[in-house]
């Protein structure tokens, strides 16, 4: 059965202006829960809200091409918001720097430091095994369950558990 968003899909490389935003707005209620999951940790002194991650990953994914489905979107709206929330941190890092006190990054439990060694982290994790890399974003950073990234990442569930183990150990390993 081919949906609205498919068929958003599949026009999206001829009209990549216009579409990015019936993209967003196709996808909205997944992409908030995606946004609003990782934000569920969130303190009482957030900075970054739930729709401030959204739109700037819209931002990151204006003009791009080539969505070979909707769970091919998800993934790389996943990756977006990731690269916002560590984009974030490391703002964060700079003002600390200027600063010089000791804050918290507002709405993620992490200071900016740790943000930025996560991401930092991550990207040795995708040159090791970037099937990883795309569970830890889906489940971690999308606060997907495993059926659901499994369905994005188009896998098996039990790939995802054992891959998802993996990664933790990998993970753990280099943090000590």
């Amino acid at each position: 059965m081919h949906s609205d968003k498919d068929a958003i899909l599949d026009s999206y490389s001829e009209q990549d202006q216009f579409l990015a935003a019936e993209l967003v707005n196709a996808f909205h209620g997944e992409l908030i829960d995606i946004a609003r999951a990782r934000r569920r940790r969130a303190k009482a002194s957030d900075t970054l809200m739930t729709l401030d991650v959204l739109h700037e990953a819209f931002l990151k994914l204006d003009g791009k091409q080539g969505f070979r489905s909707p769970g091919h979107f998800l993934a790389v709206a996943s990756l977006a918001m990731r690269q916002v929330i560590v984009d974030h941190a490391r703002r964060k890092l700079a003002e600390k720097r200027q600063e010089a006190e000791d804050q918290r990054l507002a709405g993620f439990g992490e200071t900016p430091e740790q943000m930025v060694a996560i991401g930092q982290l991550l990207g040795s994790l995708g040159a090791h095994n970037p099937r990883w890399l795309r569970i830890v974003d889906a489940r971690y950073f999308a606060g997907l369950t495993e059926a659901e990234t499994a369905a994005v990442l188009g896998i098996s569930e039990r790939t995802v558990r054992r891959d998802w183990q993996d990664a933790r150990r990998w993970l753990a390993k280099r943090l000590g």
